[in-house]
């Protein structure tokens, strides 16, 4: 019989730890973020490696099946989050692989387009206006990323999960990683936390919130699924001309434990496939038994709604499962205690920082969106308090969890990412702390990839 939680402790013997590699950078997790960490830190002449628990890197635009990069566009149309995340448009561009509204539409309110687009995906619209978001091929993705790292020189080491900090005092100077190798050591000048979930942040020493409100985004778990062989023109057609039918028997799936919201926001990976994105509640993402609950009972459902469908709505009739997400899709868990944390009221007042390093358009916060169309990110963000040589490049930067829930999606890590990759190299470069990064040459840099910056005025804020 297996017992509940136990209280008892044991102590783990000291022992020897090979050092597997010595670098400038180590960057832990290959998610949006860790990967723009690790190519921006090598582009820029930092000796780096990069340590990924699975089999591929992406993270949840790969394995978690979240295939699309949302509100690169403010909501007058213009393009706001570039550098890295529109290199990775245009390579998967040159394989036919993205899927994204023309430049020329990008701020329309032309209703006829707005449909069509819609239909497609509804990211691609945002309070009745077209605006740049990206739809994708994930295995297409993933090959572009293994050729990012390559051509920049990054050392990368998949099936490893960083695990520990290595610290003198409050200096963290390496990571303790498992493989099927066993435990071993990264000693490194520079270490960018890029897990998603801050993994490294306890035993680093630095503080953070794990507080969520169970109403937002992102306190709930995704499990992604796509069903194949869907005649979806005649679902549509369905859907829309007999709704009352329809809202019926969604009503009477989600009474059998299905997913009555299936049909709300179908993804057209394919012109046979639809993709789904079902959201659960959890008590915590850092739970490995709430993580293995969400992961059976969302196969359940899964099962449950495809019989469904396959049973009552036309064009489901030949359908099949085609795959699970590999990656369990969370998005929020730890928020570092940073040197700056932003917060909704930096948002509503439209602050413009000094040590900007991104702007993140503001379109999912309904008539409050209008007011203040674009956030900016301050490079404090990234430094976890009272802790030396460590940036953190993912959703757990430091915020408030309503500045959280808007502004962690994939390029969102990936332009943290960025600019932390490129910190880091400049400070392995000018040997400087973290927190003495000239700024000024940060801006610069990411500048010439083609991350949009505001004009730093003297008067900006703190």
């Amino acid at each position: 019989m297996v017992k509940g939680p136990s209280t008892k402790t044991i102590m783990e013997p000291a022992q020897e730890i090979k050092v597997f590699r010595e670098a400038d950078v180590v960057v832990v997790g290959g998610g949006p973020g860790g990967h723009a960490a690790a190519v921006a830190a090598a582009r820029n002449g930092a000796k780096t490696i990069l340590i990924e628990r699975y089999g591929h890197l992406g993270g949840m635009a790969t394995g978690g099946l979240v295939t699309l990069i949302p509100n690169l566009s403010d909501i007058y149309g213009k393009q706001q989050i570039a550098g890295q995340t529109q290199e990775w448009v245009d390579r998967m561009d040159k394989r036919q692989a993205a899927d994204y509204p023309p430049k020329e539409l990008w701020g329309s309110k032309d209703k006829q387009k707005l449909k069509e687009w819609f239909s497609r995906s509804p990211f691609f619209t945002r309070l009745d206006t077209l605006i740049y978001s990206l739809h994708f091929d994930a295995e297409i993705l993933k090959c572009v990323l293994n050729d990012m790292v390559e051509e920049a020189g990054v050392k990368t080491i998949l099936h490893s999960w960083g695990t520990k900090a290595i610290v003198d005092k409050n200096e963290v100077q390496g990571i303790i990683f498992e493989s099927k190798a066993g435990r071993q050591a990264i000693l490194a000048k520079i270490i960018i936390d890029s897990t998603g979930d801050g993994d490294l942040l306890p035993s680093a020493g630095a503080t953070f919130d794990t507080d969520i409100d169970p109403t937002l985004r992102i306190a709930k778990l995704t499990l992604s699924y796509w069903f194949g062989g869907v005649d979806i023109n005649r679902a549509i057609d369905f859907q829309k001309g007999q709704h009352t039918k329809y809202l019926e028997l969604m009503h009477e799936l989600a009474k059998q434990g299905g997913d009555p919201n299936f049909g709300k926001t179908w993804l057209k990976d394919q012109e046979s496939i639809v993709h789904k994105y079902p959201r659960f509640a959890c008590s915590s993402q850092i739970d490995p038994e709430e993580l293995t609950r969400v992961e059976f009972d969302g196969r359940k459902m899964m099962l449950k709604t495809h019989d469904y469908f396959k049973k009552y709505i036309p064009g489901f009739e030949k359908s099949f499962i085609v795959l699970t997400s590999p990656q369990m899709g969370t998005r929020g868990s730890r928020r570092v205690h940073a040197d700056y944390m932003l917060t909704e009221k930096d948002v509503v007042a439209d602050r413009v920082f000094k040590d900007t390093i991104a702007i993140f358009p503001d379109l999912d916060r309904g008539e409050e969106s209008l007011k203040h169309p674009n956030v900016h990110i301050p490079y404090r963000c990234l430094i976890p308090r009272g802790v030396e040589n460590m940036l953190v490049a993912c959703r757990a930067f430091g915020s408030d969890q309503l500045v959280q829930n808007y502004f962690n999606l994939i390029p969102h890590c990936i332009a943290f990412g960025e600019a932390a990759g490129i910190a880091a190299a400049l400070c392995v470069k000018n040997q400087t702390k973290i927190r003495n990064v000239n700024i000024e040459e940060l801006q610069g840099r990411l500048s010439k990839t083609g991350v949009p910056l505001p004009a730093i005025k003297k008067k900006a804020a703190i």
